[in-house]
């Protein structure tokens, strides 16, 4: 079970759609959060490095603008989390994540969804049976 007040397991119910059509549900053992965080942390990294060049290059061509990297970079230790518990089509172990900056509604009991927000809302699903990530997601407006 996880045990900090900033994280939480949802019912295989607030699985979104897309997910919930071709898996089914099951219970997490906990030694998977402690497996998730590399695959989070990796993820993360990864997106961050992205963002670190497209800064440089937005501000190069726009020195006079007032963006500051905080509005752009996540940061993992800030983020509140939703764990959702898996088995994927295949029959592998699935944890989907929701993070956010700040607690909304009922985030223990209910899913957190909201469009746009920036850095301060993103998703991702892991494999852990293969050690993939798949539909990393932030929630910007497009």
């Amino acid at each position: 079970m996880i045990s900090d007040s900033k994280s939480t397991i949802l019912p295989f119910s607030e699985l979104p759609v897309r997910y919930r059509l071709q898996s089914s549900e099951r219970r997490a053992d906990t030694d998977e959060f402690k497996a998730s965080e590399p695959l989070l942390e990796k993820a993360v990294s990864v997106f961050n490095e992205k963002r670190s060049e497209d800064f440089i290059q937005f501000m190069a061509e726009n020195p006079a603008s007032n963006w500051a990297q905080t509005d752009l970079f996540i940061e993992l230790e800030h983020y509140y989390r939703q764990y959702i518990p898996f088995t994927n089509e295949k029959g592998d172990r699935c944890l989907w994540i929701n993070l956010f900056c700040r607690p909304v509604g009922d985030w223990k009991t209910h899913r957190v969804h909201v469009e746009g927000g920036g850095v301060c809302f993103f998703s991702i699903g892991l494999n852990l049976d293969t050690g993939k990530r798949f539909d990393f997601l932030v929630n910007e407006k497009k």
